[in-house]
C-alpha cells in the first residue's frame, strides 16, 4: 500500500499516540521495548537494519511474535519467492519500505518474523557478563566512579548523561539509555532496570507526535558515537597493598533489599571490589531469609553464579570458614560420592573416572590454598578494625 510522505506522517503519529498509550498502562515504562534486546533488520537478499520508525512500529505492535524477541524479519514477497512455509497462525507486521527515486514514495509493507518461517534456525542472542558490559564503559571514560561498588544502574545513568552532554533532551536521553541497556547483551531483569517516562515527557509526546521519532532517530546517533568512542588510559593506580585489593563479588540480585551497615540498599546487578566485597559477604548474614545471587572471586579463584541464603550462615565471626565449606561444597560431595560422577563423565568423554577426581581433587587443593590467603588478610582486616 503506497502512501504519500502526509499520509505516513500522519501514520507515525498514531504509532506515538498508541506508544504512550502503553506507556501509560505498563506505570511510565515502554514495556514492549524489552523483547528487542538487538536492533531489529531486514534478513532478506539484501540484509538491513531498520530504521527507527521501523523499530519504533515494532516495539508499538500487539502482534505476540515481537515476544520471541528474535531481530530477524522478512518481507513477504520474499517468503513466497522462495517457497517458505509461514507456520500457523503466523500474522505479519506492517513496515515502511521507502523507494529511493526522486518522489520518495512509502508503502507499509509486510514483513514476518524468522521464527515464524519453517526451517529458520532459532536466533541466538549474545549473553554478556555484567562485567563486560561495565567495563566497555569504563574504559572509555563515560563511567567513572570513586566507589567500590559499581551497578548497573550507574551505567544507565552514565549513558544518560553521556546523551545529554551531547545535545540531548530529556526524552532522548531517555530513548538513548534504554536502547544501551537493551542492547548491550545482559541477561538479567530488564524491566527492573528500564527507565520511566515521566507525565511531562508523555504529554509532550502527544501534543506533538513527531518528537518521538526525532528523538529516537537522535539516541541512535548518540549510541553510535558511544560505541566508537576510544579506549582512553587509566589514571587511577591502586596501590597493591590495599586489603583485599584481589576481592570481587558481582551481586545480581536477591528476593528482597539487601542493606549495608548504613541501611543503604545495595544495588543489583552491581559490581563490589576491595573492602565494599568484603563488607557486602558481611551483609549477607543478616539476610536470614532470602535468597541471594552472586559471583565471587578471589586472586586466582572465580566461582561462577550460585544462590545462597543468610540462613547458611552461621554465627561465626569469620566468613573464611563458611566460605571454604560453601564454595567447595559440590567438589567435596563428588570426591566423597565418585558413583555420581557418571553425568559429568558424558562431557568428558575423553577423561576416565580416576583422571576426573584427580581434577577435582587438584581444584579442591587450590581452592583451599587460595582461601588460606583470605583467611590472613580478613584476620588483618578485623584486627585493624578493632583497633579503630
Amino acid at each position: 500500500m503506497y502512501m504519500n510522505r502526509e499520509k505516513i506522517f500522519e501514520d507515525r503519529r498514531e504509532v506515538a499516540r498508541k506508544i504512550c498509550q502503553d506507556i501509560r498502562a505498563n506505570n511510565g515504562l515502554m514495556l514492549n521495548a524489552k523483547y528487542f534486546s538487538e536492533r531489529p533488520y531486514c534478513d532478506g537478499v539484501k540484509p538491513y537494519k531498520f530504521s527507527t520508525a521501523n523499530y519504533l512500529r515494532l516495539i508499538s505492535s500487539d502482534n505476540e511474535i515481537i515476544r520471541k524477541s528474535d531481530p530477524r524479519w522478512f518481507p513477504a514477497t520474499e517468503i513466497k519467492s522462495n517457497d517458505w512455509t509461514l507456520k500457523e497462525n503466523a500474522v505479519p507486521v506492517f513496515l515502511e519500505v521507502w523507494t529511493k527515486d526522486a518522489d520518495q514514495e512509502c508503502s507499509l509493507t509486510e514483513f514476518y518474523n524468522a521464527s515464524d518461517i519453517f526451517g529458520k534456525k532459532s536466533f541466538q542472542q549474545k549473553n554478556q557478563s555484567l562485567e563486560t558490559v561495565l567495563n566497555f564503559l569504563k574504559e572509555r571514560r563515560i563511567l567513572e566512579v570513586d566507589d567500590k561498588i559499581l551497578s548497573l544502574q550507574d551505567a544507565i545513568d552514565a549513558v544518560k548523561k553521556y546523551s545529554e552532554s551531547h545535545g540531548a533532551n530529556e526524552l532522548t536521553s531517555i530513548l538513548s539509555a534504554q536502547t544501551w541497556l537493551l542492547e548491550c547483551g545482559l541477561k538479567t531483569k530488564i524491566i527492573s532496570f528500564l527507565p520511566l517516562f515521566s507525565e511531562t515527557v508523555l504529554a509532550e509526546i502527544e501534543k506533538s507526535p513527531d518528537i518521538l521519532f526525532d528523538a529516537m532517530s537522535k539516541a541512535q546517533t548518540i549510541l553510535k558515537k558511544l560505541r566508537r568512542e576510544k579506549i582512553k588510559s587509566a589514571t587511577e593506580n591502586i596501590t597493591t597493598e590495599e586489603i583485599f585489593h584481589d576481592l570481587k563479588v558481582l551481586y545480581h540480585g536477591s528476593e528482597g533489599e539487601l542493606k549495608d551497615k548504613n541501611g543503604i540498599t545495595y544495588p543489583k546487578e552491581s559490581i563490589l571490589t576491595g573492602i565494599s566485597a568484603y563488607d557486602f559477604l558481611l551483609a549477607l548474614k543478616s539476610a536470614r531469609e532470602q535468597k541471594i545471587w552472586l559471583e565471587f572471586s578471589y586472586k586466582d579463584y572465580s566461582h561462577g553464579k550460585f544462590l545462597i541464603s543468610g540462613e547458611e550462615f552461621d554465627e561465626e565471626k569469620f566468613l573464611t570458614p563458611f566460605l571454604r565449606t560453601r564454595l567447595d561444597k559440590n567438589r567435596q560431595y563428588l570426591l566423597d560420592n565418585p558413583h555420581e560422577l557418571k553425568k559429568y563423565l558424558l562431557s568428558e568423554k575423553a577423561m576416565s573416572a580416576e583422571e576426573l577426581l584427580a581434577r577435582i581433587s587438584l581444584e579442591s587443593n587450590f581452592f583451599q590454598g587460595v582461601m588460606d590467603e583470605f583467611q590472613r588478610e580478613e584476620l588483618s582486616y578485623l584486627e585493624n578494625a578493632l583497633e579503630t
